[in-house]
């Protein structure tokens, strides 16, 4: 039987993945008036990677192509996250509350 040589999605791939299609999507005019906040990313990192749907990706191995393809994945739901905080974040509405804090 032939052995299957087996590998696990690195973190510091999926980071770096996610930095790179979200400073593509600043590029391509999304409206970033703020330069890229590195430590959101690494928190919103830290809390993906601690759920528990997504330890089994770290603790199992898996064939080359599919450490790949978890690693794609975590990473555009990583950069949607980011998205979606920073979105929030341009909202007049939580701007006026944050202006109050």
């Amino acid at each position: 039987m032939e052995s299957v040589d087996r590998h696990r999605p690195h973190r510091g791939v999926i980071r770096c993945k996610a930095k790179m299609q979200l400073l593509e999507t600043a590029d391509d005019g999304f409206g970033w008036d703020a330069p890229f906040d590195d430590t959101l990313l690494k928190e919103l990192a830290t809390g993906l990677f601690q759920a528990k749907q997504y330890q089994s990706f770290f603790e199992q191995g898996h064939s080359k192509a599919e450490a790949k393809a978890v690693e794609d994945r975590l990473a555009e739901e990583l950069a949607d996250t980011y998205r979606s905080i920073l979105k929030r974040h341009q909202d007049p509405v939580v701007q006026s509350l944050n202006a109050l804090l």
